[in-house]
């Protein structure tokens, strides 16, 4: 099976040749091309021959487009730091939203024409230009409240989120505007899914009932979009306890990408009784713990365990809870992938 086969079966809940496989890989691609992580993460076609390279070495089974958290923020106008081998990341001392009345003076922007996002939209086109055809490539984009953090600090957007609600929805309007736009553009590339990243919406960030009173809607909104523009819905969230059950409400995404235990459920195993059957369940390898402190051998017994675990019967992607570590080594990633090889032949077999 060709990596898209292999992952279109998973996701129709059926059992392909083996258990797919994605480290999510996305900034350590750099290391492959051999750029600095500023250069790269400013560059669409830069983005796009790292992660060719990339996928070509490893062998993943699928290729998610997250950058960096602050792309979006960025083209609204947040000031950025672009350190030359980290993440970019905005100037925490100098953020654009300095107070309540700041969410409503948000502007409109064509997301085509962003510094950031047009060369986003570049690498998806890109990708799918030169592996879509075999390749599942997934656009990535951060939920409106994960923006707005990154224009105000989350800990005042949370003190927001309580005190000036009203004010913050203002905000999210504006910001789920330009992200429809987003999508529609994305989507015209032909990516296969848009991933929405929806951090807040875990017991560990927000209770259920804000989530819902603040940000839920707006996701929704976000979700009929990319179906509209003919791709498919993921969700990515790996806070602590994720909120399966209003994710599943308001986006009924095909996957959820995770890396802790979802809220309401007892364990991993209880959470594939749960939800194995009503999405795909992408997880849930720690990217501190294994794939950056980690061994090779120590990654495929994990992997190992965690196959046994969620794989039977498909519905499920072998992956990180969350990107790979920039700075971890890729033979790590390239474990993951032996991994799946050795022990995600179907049918399962275990000793």
């Amino acid at each position: 099976m060709t990596p898209l086969e292999r992952v279109a079966t998973a996701l129709q809940h059926k059992e392909p040749d083996r258990v797919p496989v994605a480290p999510l890989v996305c900034g350590a691609s750099r290391r492959v091309y051999g750029v600095t992580y500023a250069e790269w993460s400013q560059d669409g076609e830069i983005m796009a021959k790292s992660m060719l390279q990339a996928q070509e070495l490893i062998g993943f089974d699928g290729i998610l487009t997250l950058v960096d958290l602050s792309v979006e923020a960025a083209d609204f106008g947040q000031e950025m730091i672009f350190p030359v081998e980290d993440t970019a990341h905005p100037n925490y001392d100098n953020p654009m939203i300095k107070s309540p009345d700041d969410y409503e003076k948000i502007e409109r922007i064509d997301p085509t024409k962003g510094p950031r996002m047009k060369e986003m939209l570049k690498y998806c086109d890109i990708l799918m230009t030169e592996r879509g055809s075999t390749v599942p490539v997934m656009g990535f984009v951060y939920g409106p409240l994960g923006i707005l953090s990154m224009m105000r600090g989350a800990e005042t957007l949370f003190r927001d989120c309580m005190k000036h609600k009203e004010a913050v929805i203002k905000g999210m309007e504006i910001v789920t505007d330009v992200l429809v736009d987003y999508i529609k553009a994305m989507t015209k590339t032909g990516v296969h899914a848009v991933v929405l990243d929806t951090l807040f919406a875990s017991n560990t960030i927000m209770s259920k009932k804000l989530w819902m009173q603040t940000e839920a809607p707006f996701t929704k909104r976000l979700a009929d979009a990319i179906r509209e523009g003919g791709a498919m819905v993921m969700v990515h969230n790996c806070g602590n306890g994720v909120h399966f059950d209003t994710q599943m409400e308001m986006m009924q995404p095909v996957a959820i990408s995770y890396a802790y235990t979802p809220d309401g459920c007892a364990d991993m195993a209880d959470t594939k009784r749960q939800w194995g059957d009503k999405t795909t369940l992408c997880g849930y390898i720690s990217p501190a713990q294994y794939m950056f402190l980690g061994t090779p051998d120590q990654v495929k017994e994990e992997c190992k365990r965690e196959i046994q675990e969620l794989g039977q019967g498909g519905g499920f992607i072998l992956a990180t809870g969350c990107e790979f570590p920039p700075n971890g080594s890729l033979m790590n990633a390239i474990a993951m992938v032996e991994a799946a090889e050795l022990y995600g032949r179907y049918p399962l077999k275990f000793d």
